[in-house]
């Protein structure tokens, strides 16, 4: 039997169906962050939980970082590595038509997709208050490495969003109305022609 694929396939980045892969005290959640699941499941996407580079790499015990703490050749050929072992999935699913998103954690050093962490002059153990790294533009090295594979493969850039919970402080309301409109806009692109709700 040839097996089922889903029409509407979300990228999950780990650590939100898994709190329990965060640095210490990064969790804010006792298991998943519910609201993401909710938002998804309710339209109607499969869940594929990507894999932890971080937890994989450094363990359970590590510290929070940045982004320049990962920018190693070490962790960059990690991060491959893991992509190129979850990357024959997602270019299944492309291959057969599903609508595949990616929703990473914003924020993040390795699975930020709008904003990542940033502090040039870190290094060593973490002394400074909770705050203390600033939120800059552009990807995490996970996500930098994951893409540069499906690019290799020949496949299209997945749409992306980030839940903001490595932002420093999380915004729940906020994030999850960012999160809704990222999906209704989705939603709203890739309904057929015609398939338009009739008005009241």
């Amino acid at each position: 039997m040839v097996p089922h694929t889903p029409c509407k396939v979300a990228l999950i980045a780990h650590c939100l169906l898994n709190q329990n892969a965060k640095v210490c005290e990064g969790a804010r959640y006792p298991s998943l962050v519910s609201p993401v699941v909710d938002a998804l499941r309710r339209r109607g996407y499969d869940l594929l939980q990507l894999p932890c580079p971080e937890l994989a790499f450094a363990g359970t015990r590590r510290w929070w970082a940045v982004y320049e703490q990962y920018d190693t050749p070490a962790y960059r050929a990690h991060c491959r590595r893991l992509a190129q072992a979850i990357a024959p999935r997602i270019e299944h699913h492309l291959r057969a038509g599903a609508e595949v998103i990616l929703i990473g954690l914003d924020g993040s050093p390795s699975t930020g997709v709008r904003f990542t962490s940033s502090k040039p002059d870190w290094g060593g153990r973490p002394n400074r208050p909770q705050d203390d790294w600033d939120i800059v533009p552009g990807r995490g090295v996970w996500i930098e490495e994951l893409e540069a594979e499906l690019t290799r493969r020949g496949l299209p850039r997945i749409p992306a969003t980030g839940w903001a919970l490595d932002m420093g402080r999380c915004d729940e309301m906020a994030a999850s109305r960012d999160l809704a409109d990222f999906l209704d806009r989705r939603e709203h692109m890739t309904r057929p022609v015609g398939d338009e709700p009739a008005l009241p």
